[in-house]
């Protein structure tokens, strides 16, 4: 928009302008010349576009374009008025260079008065005699108030009036400027859909138009004009495939209509092949001539590379194969089937072969199948998911064709696709004969329903199934309870958690395998642990954490990590939890990734790694809203809740708490509330408020499912301690870090140790309080993963030797604690020790810090990135955001911090 709006001063300014917008079918060309004609209400506007049916008619597309101006050529001069009017009503110019400067003369007199915008669509077609006039003329408006504005095919694409050369396509208007449309990059496909879809579409729709779409905008409002609310909303699945616009799959094909046959045919197969070798293609093609493909490469609609074809624009792709009618799209799928090995790759083999079945066959069905177990091994979840649903449209027995579409449903559970996996449930119902069958069915479904209902009924409804699989199936049973004691801890509810752990316990026998007894040990551990046994949960909690031995898959990572957390072992629940994300990753599971990344974030954020453990709960938000995980997505606010307040970013973590706490009261998320209500009175601590902090962490202490979490009345001690011997509530204080010290003493954890010692030194005084400080200081140098409650103890040790009257040693502790702070970003902690610096008469070291007391959380993310010399696109593709909207935020982070370079940021941060 820019380019145009400075061609349309140029011409106003008396410097003409010309200039050639190219792009393929759909990118907006003719959008954009639309809203020039309407931005220039001070202009004389000329405007033709070009017809396929006069490309061969020499000067058609010049006399359309100057018919209004038609009768000024009489005021020309000879020779060149002969030659204009020679060439608009015959058609027949005999001195080129002639009618070119004739032309030029009569623009230039008709844009006296007002200036003039000469707008040319589908240049490309225009015919060539009319092109080669307005090229002339194009590259000679410089001192003119003309602006002409032309809009064309992909280079590419033009096959009506450009030529090649050998250097590739020639030039369609040579001498101009040349400017491509690409696709859009992913943002801006977002805020397509944000600004036209007629009501917000569900996030796993979302990512699904902006991927089927290939960035190009007529795409995006197809795919939107052909959804239904509901398709639009999530409440029912998307087709598939999304089909394109009818208008942009002709344009599209446009230059394959005139192709060879045996050449259209290969592109068919390179299009439902996707990745063909050439033998591969040829084979199935019947043909062993490769030069069959050369008309199709010469118009760079393919390219082979190491012996691959493959088509250079997927939307190509997806036109072929959607135009192909029935018949000779099943004929090539067969014929792909022939040439596909099953071994390598099975999720091809299986979709040719479906494809290309005439109806259902079942040893063609067993077949698939065969290949959709191997897909889940090789290609992952949604690939497996893909090959069982062909599996079973291939089956004729119904009680078969239930089984595999229902292993089709789980597998696209697990991949995170909780549309498709609904709606493969509802074709699986009715064919279901027995009730091991509709057990698992029924499991599939509550799985589903623990992302997105209420916590509590899932939890009671996973009992319910887990009581109908244990006469069939011992260990989906159990898993069953498992999911339920899941999702009750996630509710914050002990009393249901401890029915499903009454339900498994009986379940396993001793030569059962050994990650059903780590699963039972891991249940159990958690039951104790919630009742205040923690000397009892201890050892068998450590017994759990077995499930993450050898080649465990993401959940049971996932469980052994909560157990780490239990334990308060962070360095083990951060190295599970990244394997857990990375096997996700591998498998294609993306229905584990939130989960494991939000306990991630509990590891990172304690040991103060703030930008990673941003960054993590904004990946965990992200996957978590795409794969329709509300229930995650909550739970990953309350984290990011927690690390602004632990950063002193009050309106940002205010804002956060108050949406966690309205979206964990409908679905009954204990845990989210409990971990937002958390953050704020850590942020009340850091502001000084200690009355506020003391009654929030006290109301946390006692709230029920739904509302808290038991073991936050464990993890929060160190806090409600602070706050309480701040008001003088000492009973209240010392009643809370009984039951903390037991654990601590029982996990053994050398940075729980530290943080019960803390707590002694707040209760105590004189030199006992010197002693405890001092004893939780060395085991946080022993621990040495939680550095932000090592500073938060060196802050309080220095506050108490300041009382003493030891400034000496005060300092030395409350400088490093402000170290530690400015480091993390914590603005408001900072000021506390700056405080109590001069408090003791003494200048806190280096000025105050802008970094962290004016960056918002992810500005202070991305400006870490930047200052360990990530680029704009690595810091955009870490953080799932646009380089342009990188590029945005850093411009408002040099403003805030008053410097002008990326070297002035590595300067401030390092």
């Amino acid at each position: 928009m820019r380019t145009l709006g400075a061609a349309l001063d140029g011409a106003r300014a008396r410097r003409g302008t010309s200039l050639l917008l190219t792009g393929g079918p759909g990118t907006g060309k003719t959008a954009l010349l639309d809203h020039v004609r309407a931005d220039t209400d001070d202009f004389t506007v000329l405007s033709t576009a070009g017809v396929n049916d006069e490309s061969d008619v020499p000067m058609a597309g010049l006399q359309r374009l100057l018919t209004p101006v038609e009768a000024a050529v009489g005021l020309l001069a000879e020779p060149r008025r002969g030659h204009v009017r020679e060439a608009l009503l015959h058609g027949t110019p005999v001195d080129r260079f002639v009618l070119g400067t004739g032309l030029l003369d009569l623009l230039t007199q008709a844009a006296e008065e007002r200036p003039l915008l000469l707008v040319v669509d589908d240049a490309d077609l225009i015919d060539r005699p009319s092109l080669e006039a307005l090229a002339f003329v194009a590259r000679r408006l410089g001192p003119t108030r003309v602006a002409l504005v032309m809009a064309a095919r992909d280079a590419l694409d033009r096959t009506t009036t450009g030529e090649s050369t050998p250097c590739g396509p020639r030039p369609l208007v040579p001498g101009v400027d040349e400017h491509v449309l690409g696709p859009l990059d992913t943002r801006s496909v977002h805020d397509v859909l944000t600004d036209t879809a007629p009501a917000t579409p569900a996030q796993p729709v979302r990512s699904a138009l902006v991927a089927a779409s290939h960035g190009n905008p007529a795409a995006v409002l197809g795919h939107i004009g052909a959804l239904t609310p509901d398709q639009l909303g999530g409440a029912s699945p998307l087709p598939e495939p999304l089909m394109l616009p009818v208008r942009l799959r002709s344009r599209i094909l446009e230059p394959v209509r005139d192709l060879p046959e045996t050449t259209r045919h290969l592109l068919l197969l390179t299009a439902l092949g996707e990745d063909v070798s050439l033998g591969d293609l040829l084979t199935a093609a019947d043909t062993r001539e490769p030069e069959a493909l050369e008309p199709a490469e010469e118009r760079g609609m393919v390219r082979v590379r190491a012996d691959t074809v493959q088509l250079t624009d997927p939307l190509l792709r997806d036109a072929l194969a959607q135009d192909a009618p029935v018949s000779r799209a099943r004929e090539a799928h067969r014929a792909l089937a022939a040439v596909t090995d099953r071994g390598r790759a099975p999720v091809a083999f299986a979709r040719h072969t479906a494809e290309g079945a005439a109806g259902p066959d079942a040893d063609l069905a067993d077949g698939v199948e065969k290949a959709a177990r191997r897909a889940g091994r090789v290609d992952g979840r949604r690939a497996a998911s893909l090959a069982y649903e062909r599996a079973a449209r291939l089956t004729p027995d119904p009680d078969t064709r239930a089984c595999r579409t229902a292993s089709a449903a789980y597998q696209a559970c697990m991949a995170g696709d909780t549309g498709r996996s609904a709606d493969l449930l509802a074709r699986a119902r009715p064919l279901v004969v027995s009730d091991r069958r509709r057990a698992i069915v029924d499991l599939i479904d509550a799985q589903l329903a623990i992302r997105d209902q209420n916590s509590i009924d899932v939890a009671e409804r996973l009992l319910r199934v887990g009581r109908e699989l244990v006469p069939h199936d011992r260990h989906l049973a159990l898993r069953a309870f498992v999911r339920s004691a899941d999702s009750a801890s996630l509710a914050g509810d002990p009393v249901r958690h401890r029915h499903a752990v009454d339900l498994a316990l009986p379940l396993v026998r001793p030569d059962d395998p050994e990650t059903m007894h780590r699963m039972v040990d891991f249940l159990q551990g958690c039951a104790v642990s919630f009742r205040g046994d923690y000397r009892g949960s201890t050892p068998i909690l450590r017994r759990a954490l077995h499930l993450a031995d050898g080649d465990a898959g993401p959940s049971e990572l996932i469980w052994a990590g909560i157990a780490g957390l239990r334990l308060g072992d962070d360095p083990f629940v951060h190295r599970v939890m990244t394997r857990a994300v990375e096997g996700g990753q591998a498998r294609g599971e993306r229905a584990t990734m939130p989960a494991a990344l939000g306990f991630l974030v509990f590891s990172e954020f304690w040991s103060g790694r703030f930008p990673s453990a941003a960054g993590t709960a904004l990946t965990g938000l992200r996957a978590s809203r795409s794969s329709g995980q509300s229930i995650w997505a909550t739970h990953h606010l309350a984290s990011l809740a927690m690390v602004a307040a632990i950063q002193g970013d009050v309106e940002t973590c205010q804002l956060r708490a108050r949406a966690v706490a309205a979206q964990a009261g409908e679905k009954s998320l204990g845990l989210a509330a409990a971990v937002a209500s958390w953050g704020s009175a850590v942020l009340e601590l850091s502001r000084g408020n200690a009355a506020e902090a003391f009654l929030r962490l006290r109301s946390l202490a006692n709230a029920g499912p739904g509302q808290g979490h038991p073991t936050m009345r464990m993890l929060t001690a160190p806090h409600f301690v602070e706050a309480a011997t701040r008001m003088g509530e000492a009973e209240w204080a010392a009643a809370s870090l009984a039951g903390y010290r037991r654990w601590a003493e029982s996990v053994q954890s050398p940075s729980t140790l530290a943080l019960a010692a803390r707590c002694e030194g707040l209760l105590s005084s004189g030199d006992e309080a010197t002693e405890y400080f001092e004893n939780a200081l060395a085991l946080h140098r022993t621990g040495g993963d939680d550095d932000v409650e090592h500073a938060r103890t060196q802050l309080l040790f220095g506050a108490h030797l300041r009382r003493a009257r030891l400034p000496g040693r005060a300092r030395e502790h409350l400088h490093n604690a402000q170290e530690s702070f400015e480091r993390f970003g914590a603005r408001l902690w900072v000021r506390q020790t700056r405080a109590e610096l001069r408090a003791l008469g003494t200048a806190d070291r280096g000025p105050d810090l802008p970094a962290a007391s004016e960056l918002t959380a992810q500005q202070q993310q991305i400006a870490r990135l930047v200052a360990e010399g990530a680029t704009n696109r690595e810091v955009a593709a870490h953080m799932f955001i646009s380089p342009r909207t990188v590029e945005h935020h850093l411009r408002g982070i040099f403003r805030k911090l008053n410097i002008r370079s990326r070297v002035d940021l590595a300067r401030l941060f390092n």
